[in-house]
């Protein structure tokens, strides 16, 4: 295998490890973050039941009372125009009736009930013939002002309810008359108090929460872990009742005074004590939240992990490639010419491409420590075939010397030589004669 290949793989391997592990450690971070924000959600959504129901229990009480002082005013007005309309004034019954029904056309009081000292109704706005008895059986809402009569300033602040008569729900308030024994009785219809109570009311707010976000189910329970609250329309039936875990969570959170959650298949619960001023639980607020959308971000966090892993792999193993070749590259000219060198065949010009090669890394100082090398290798191998040639040559003169010497050793040859001697002077003679 190349070496390229082994370092774009090592690269690529390294990078798919860090990869995968960065992506593990990223996806259950954010996983838990979610789940935390959930739990925090939880809390809160707890907390905002449990002051929504103190609330709740507060406000229609309060409101009552203001109306129950501003009706006391209103009884006492006209407990002093009756006295001075009766008896200074002298009006009769029907012009005195005439007043207090235009004071309930123009205004949003609705009756009067006014008594003379038998405890029947003299004045009134309504046309109906009605008298106060002291039998609570037989007027179980009207009786409690029949003590009026007796009465020297006394007031009586009735809780709105359902009246005798028509079973409407009322709001009443008496004093004591003010010329004689009478009971001035001033009524409102309960109607906004009624509606004001179905408003601000724990149970219609436990609804309007669930199903939305991710809250699939409410509780709120007393210190004695009875219902006070519950969803009626619960998310997929999620907290439809308590199950053996939701108990022991809400035992758990009892205990500790302090909220506490646990995870269930899908189901976040978060159950959170609400403490009253001595540090005592007042009420216990169960809060069930689906794990759907966190599931879903999730997912879509590792599709966009996976997604994004991949083109970084794919990026990285490109990058990998060019930066191993561009690593690589210089490795395979040395080893190429190498392979020159060893057969002897490297060029003065492979040698100076090396030699020039310019740079501080490892690679560079290679090439040119090679390149060196190489040409006092070229050179000690050039004188080196000088030296052979020029032996060379020595040993062919010795070597003919020799065979010469040999050869002029025989005596057939100086045999030839004697009569080639001989032939010349034959020959030197007859050239004189």
């Amino acid at each position: 295998m190349k070496l390229s290949v082994k370092f774009s793989l090592a690269i690529v391997v390294l990078l798919v490890l860090t990869v995968v592990v960065i992506s593990f450690f990223t996806v259950r971070s954010a996983t838990q973050s979610m789940l935390t924000q959930m739990e925090q959600d939880g809390k809160a959504i707890s907390q905002v039941l449990a002051q929504g129901s103190s609330f709740a229990g507060r406000v229609p009480g309060q409101v009552e009372n203001v109306l129950s002082e501003q009706m006391v005013v209103e009884a006492r007005i006209t407990a002093n125009m009756v006295a001075i309309a009766a008896g200074r004034a002298g009006m009769t019954p029907q012009e005195i009736n005439d007043i207090l029904k235009s004071i309930t056309d123009s205004t949003v009081l609705n009756e009067f009930w006014i008594s003379d000292p038998t405890g029947k109704v003299e004045f009134t706005n309504t046309g109906i013939d009605f008298t106060f008895k002291p039998d609570p059986v037989k007027q179980p809402q009207a009786y409690i002002f029949y003590q009026l009569l007796g009465q020297e300033g006394g007031v009586v602040k009735q809780e709105a309810q359902k009246r005798e008569l028509d079973t409407r729900l009322f709001k009443y308030v008496g004093v004591s008359g003010v010329d004689e024994p009478r009971i001035v009785q001033v009524g409102y219809e309960a109607n906004v108090l009624d509606e004001m109570s179905q408003d601000v009311n724990i149970q219609k707010l436990v609804d309007e929460l669930t199903g939305q976000a991710n809250v699939a189910a409410i509780w709120i329970l007393d210190s004695q872990k009875t219902e006070v609250a519950a969803s009626r329309q619960p998310v997929g039936g999620i907290g439809t009742s308590f199950s053996v875990s939701d108990i022991n969570l809400l035992n758990w959170a009892v205990s500790a005074k302090e909220a506490r959650s646990a995870l269930e298949d899908d189901v976040l619960r978060v159950a959170t004590p609400v403490l009253d001023g001595r540090g005592e639980v007042q009420q216990v607020v169960v809060v069930y939240l689906t794990t759907e959308n966190v599931q879903k971000a999730i997912r879509d966090a590792i599709l966009r992990t996976i997604f994004i892993a991949l083109a970084t792999i794919i990026i990285g193993a490109l990058f990998s490639f060019i930066f191993s070749s561009s690593i690589t590259r210089p490795i395979r000219r040395l080893t190429s010419a190498a392979q020159l060198m060893e057969r002897g065949e490297i060029t003065e010009e492979e040698i100076s491409r090396l030699g020039g090669k310019e740079g501080k890394d490892e690679v560079s100082a290679l090439s040119r420590v090679f390149a060196k090398m190489a040409a006092e290798v070229k050179a000690r191998e050039t004188k080196l075939k000088k030296q052979v040639a020029e032996l060379k040559i020595e040993i062919d003169h010795s070597k003919k010397a020799r065979q010469v010497a040999e050869i002029t050793d025989t005596d057939y040859f100086q045999n030839l030589k004697q009569k080639a001697k001989e032939l010349r002077e034959k020959k030197d003679k007859e050239e004189r004669s």
